[in-house]
């Protein structure tokens, strides 16, 4: 893909707004870690063991998992950010991730994250510990709901 086009994609993306004209230039030249997926394709597998984080620029993902295949877990779409759990953890990845259409990511691992440049990187990180509290956020909210729905039932016994 061309630069000029990566960078329309990225502008359409929240994750990006931090980020300068040139910074996002300088990500759209990552040409080998610009990767185009076509439907159906995997770009995670459950039981992987790999450092890759992935931000989407275009199209949706279906997330999986083996044990049940035909449940589709989660939507992805556009700007979101995944697979970070075994770069923090060093854990296998836990589901697939597989595009529902034509997808294009950007893909970034330990050796890229090790050579971008350091107000870019910071800005990824940034980007990350908000992305992680959210999800915390949302599994405490989800915890509690349930905590409450289990007590007003017990009651009911």
């Amino acid at each position: 893909m061309r630069d000029q086009t990566i960078v329309k994609l990225m502008k359409d993306i929240p994750f990006f707004k931090p980020f300068s004209a040139k910074e996002m230039k300088t990500i759209a030249n990552l040409d080998s870690h610009i990767i185009e997926y076509k439907k159906g394709d995997f770009l995670i597998r459950q039981g992987e063991k790999d450092s890759t984080i992935f931000i989407l620029l275009k199209g949706s993902l279906a997330i999986t998992k083996d044990e049940v295949p035909d449940a589709e877990l989660n939507t992805l779409k556009a700007g979101a950010m995944f697979g970070e759990v075994p770069l923090i953890t060093g854990k296998t990845r836990s589901t697939n991730v597989i595009a529902k259409n034509k997808v294009v990511a950007l893909k970034m691992d330990g050796y890229l994250l090790k050579t971008l440049d350091p107000s870019i990187l910071n800005k990824f990180k940034d980007h990350l510990i908000k992305v992680l509290i959210k999800r915390l956020d949302e599994m405490n909210s989800s915890m509690a709901a349930f905590k409450f729905e289990f007590e007003k039932m017990y009651r009911r016994l």
